[in-house]
C-alpha cells in the first residue's frame, strides 16, 4: 500500500514538473519575442530619424584680410604679358605688376621664395565652347600634371561632365565670371555678383568651394582687385599667353609650341584656352620639353 501511494506521489510530481517546465519555456519564448520586437522597433526608429551627413565641401576656402574698397580707384587697367624679359627669362611686366599689386592678393607671376626655382603653372580658360578641353584633360591625366580651369557660369551650370572631371582628377575649378565682360565698367555690387553667382553655382552643383578668380580679357581696376579680395578670392592673371581663343583662326602648331617653350621661366603662369585645337596638339610636347629642361608643374593655390 505504501508502495502504491509512493508511486502515485512520484507520478503527480513528474506531471507538475513537466507542466512547470512547459510554462517556463513558453514564457522565455514570449520574452525573447518581445525583446526581438523591441530591437527591430529601435532599428526602424533609428533609421527613420537618422539623416544622411552633408557631403564634405571640397576646394580651398580663403579667409582674406578685408580691404576698404572706397580707398581704391575704379580706373581701367588692361593687362597683357608681352614685352621684355628679365635675366631669368620672366616677363618683366609680370614681375613689375606682381610687386605693384601684391597687397591685393593677386598673381601675375607666381611669387616664390627662390626666384630661380623651376616651377611653372598651367591654367586654362573655358567659356561657352570647349571643343579641345576633353583632349587637354586626357593629356594632363596621362602626364600627371595639375592645372587650373577658369570656368564661366554657363560652364559651371551646363557642362557638368567637364567640371566633374576637373574636380575629380585633382585640378582646380576657378571662377571666370558670369558675363565674361569688362569688370572695371561695373559697380562694386555688380562685380561682387559676377563673382558670387559663379561661386554659389559651384557649391550647389558640385559642393565645391572656388577661391581663384580670373578677369575676362585681363581688364581690371584697383577697386576691382579689392572686391575680389573681399570675396575671399585670389585674382590670377598670367605671364604667358598667345592668340589661341578664336576657333576659326588657330595659330600654327609648330610655331606655338616653340613660342611656349622659349618663354619657359621660373614661376610662369601659362594662360591657354580650352577651345584651342592648337593647345591640345602642343600640350604633350610642351610638358615633355619643359621637364627635359628641368621644370616641374605644380597646382596654383
Amino acid at each position: 500500500m505504501k508502495r502504491f501511494y509512493l508511486a502515485l506521489l512520484v507520478s503527480v510530481m513528474l506531471v507538475v514538473g513537466l507542466t512547470a517546465c512547459g510554462k517556463s519555456e513558453k514564457s522565455e519564448s514570449k520574452s525573447s519575442d518581445v525583446n526581438k520586437k523591441a530591437e527591430v522597433t529601435e532599428e526602424v526608429t533609428e533609421a527613420a530619424t537618422t539623416t544622411e551627413a552633408e557631403p564634405e565641401v571640397t576646394g580651398t576656402a580663403l579667409n582674406n584680410e578685408q580691404l576698404d574698397i572706397s580707398k581704391y580707384s575704379s580706373e581701367l587697367i588692361e593687362w597683357g604679358s608681352g614685352g621684355p624679359r628679365d635675366d631669368l627669362n620672366r616677363s618683366a611686366g609680370a614681375v613689375m605688376y606682381q610687386d605693384k599689386f601684391k597687397d591685393f592678393n593677386a598673381y601675375f607671376i607666381a611669387p616664390m621664395e627662390d626666384k630661380e626655382d623651376k616651377v611653372i603653372y598651367l591654367t586654362f580658360d573655358i567659356g561657352y565652347t570647349n571643343e579641345a578641353t576633353t583632349d587637354i584633360l586626357d593629356t594632363l591625366k596621362e602626364k600627371d600634371v595639375p592645372a587650373v580651369f577658369f570656368a564661366t557660369l554657363d560652364v559651371v551650370n551646363n557642362q557638368k561632365e567637364i567640371c566633374n572631371r576637373i574636380i575629380n582628377e585633382g585640378h582646380e575649378l576657378g571662377n571666370h565670371s558670369v558675363s565674361h565682360t569688362n569688370m572695371a565698367a561695373k559697380s562694386v555690387e555688380e562685380q561682387t555678383k559676377e563673382i558670387m553667382d559663379v561661386n554659389d553655382a559651384a557649391l550647389k552643383n558640385y559642393n565645391y568651394q572656388m577661391h581663384l578668380w580670373r578677369y575676362p580679357e585681363g581688364k581690371f581696376s584697383e577697386q576691382g582687385l579689392a572686391v575680389v579680395n573681399n570675396c575671399n578670392y585670389r585674382a590670377v592673371f598670367w605671364s604667358f599667353a598667345h592668340h589661341d581663343w578664336v576657333v576659326e583662326d588657330q595659330p600654327p602648331v609648330g610655331e606655338s609650341l616653340q613660342n611656349a617653350v622659349d618663354c619657359l621661366a621660373p614661376g610662369s603662369i601659362y594662360l591657354l584656352h580650352g577651345i584651342s585645337s592648337t593647345n591640345a596638339a602642343i600640350l604633350p610636347d610642351l610638358i615633355d620639353q619643359a621637364r627635359d629642361k628641368g621644370y616641374r608643374f605644380e597646382l596654383l593655390q
